[in-house]
């Protein structure tokens, strides 16, 4: 037996003269992208030796002329110190490709690479990273790390109690925040300041801490 239509609902046909009516709808609100952690990207461990550690910096986004010059989003926060280096690694690549010319360009780098002559060779590396061995990187002074050393480092008190890892690092503009996340709970946030960041080893795996003390705690 066909079951009755119900005699008006939403879905009914429109009357004569009468114009319809979608239904009401309502979208889901769009959630807030945030960058990832950097302990959720990769890259090298932190006990990597620095011969053998490749930092990233940058992401070829297209051709530029007519040469087999790319043009680079750069990921560095040293872009000068980047055009004087005469090697970098493209992709995966074991082997680094000599650096035939390099100059910055509204913001970007433009470069051109050995094997590199035409902009059809550039145009199907769109997307491609281009690295650093971490050795060619501008010398770092004394009690400076590279983000690589110190994101997946377990933090420790001086007492020696575990207070979880290093899962980034928040730029303020005054001193870096060091976020640790415990295995529980939320994050701590830990100012780079020789007053709260007593040791730092890499090679250890490990980072002694002195947690500030805010008032009312005890």
């Amino acid at each position: 037996q066909v079951p009755e239509i119900a005699a008006s609902g939403p879905n009914d046909p429109p009357k004569p003269g009468q114009r319809s009516r979608r239904p009401a709808t309502r979208r889901a609100p769009r959630t807030p992208r945030t960058p990832p952690r950097l302990a959720d990207t990769a890259g090298p461990e932190p006990a990597t030796p620095l011969s053998r550690a490749r930092l990233k910096v940058g992401t070829i986004l297209a051709p530029h002329g007519l040469n087999g010059e790319l043009k680079l989003r750069l990921q560095t926060n040293d872009p000068e110190h980047l055009l004087t280096l005469k090697r970098l690694y493209l992709g995966d690549e074991t082997a680094p490709r000599t650096v035939l010319s390099a100059r910055m360009h509204q913001g970007n780098a433009l470069l051109r690479l050995q094997g590199i002559s035409s902009p059809e060779t550039v145009d199907r590396l769109r997307g491609t990273s281009l690295s650093i061995r971490a050795t060619d990187a501008r010398p770092l002074a004394p009690d400076e790390y590279f983000l690589f050393q110190i994101i997946g480092l377990d933090v420790f008190t001086e007492a020696g109690e575990r207070l979880g890892k290093v899962t980034d690092l928040m730029e303020t503009g005054a001193n870096d925040v060091l976020v640790v996340t415990p295995d529980e709970g939320p994050d701590i946030l830990l100012p780079s300041h020789p007053e709260v960041i007593l040791n730092m080893d890499p090679a250890a795996g490990k980072v002694i801490v002195r947690p500030l003390n805010y008032y009312g705690e005890s």
